[in-house]
């Protein structure tokens, strides 16, 4: 490539102009070929669909499983305790700080953040990190 073989590049490319004729390269079936469903107005075939075929999803077999029990269980971390001015904390006064949601059930606190004061957890569970961490700042968990 030399420097007069450059060219610019336009940032506004034109549009195709379809039906216009056999010179324009698109005219006839402007582009669409013979008959057909796609070939008509308002032609289209919904996504996944492969021309009456049973389509892959639906030939594959279902996988996975959702637990219906995960619904009302729920982890918090150390930092949203840590939030939380009272010292006696139990469900119900997590629900009212909207720190989880009223149906929930069982609460965990997991590892994650710092906790700096003592507090005393009343019907929620913890993992082993995190019930160290509680006993040796003075805390308690029942």
């Amino acid at each position: 490539m030399k420097l007069n073989e450059l060219k610019a590049i336009s940032s506004n490319k034109s549009s195709k102009r379809v039906g216009r004729g056999a010179g324009s390269g698109n005219g006839k079936t402007s582009g669409k070929g013979h008959k057909g469903q796609k070939a008509r107005s308002g032609g289209k075939v919904r996504p996944g669909f492969e021309g009456g075929q049973m389509p892959i999803q639906q030939r594959l077999p279902k996988f996975g499983f959702t637990s219906k029990v995960s619904e009302f269980k729920c982890h918090i971390k150390l930092r949203d305790l840590e939030k939380i001015k009272e010292d006696s904390i139990d469900l119900e006064l997590l629900k009212s700080k909207k720190i989880v949601s009223n149906k929930i059930r069982d609460v965990k606190v997991v590892n994650g953040g710092e906790l700096t004061k003592a507090v005393k957890l009343k019907g929620i569970k913890t993992s082993k990190s995190v019930a160290e961490l509680i006993i040796k700042l003075g805390g308690e968990i029942n």
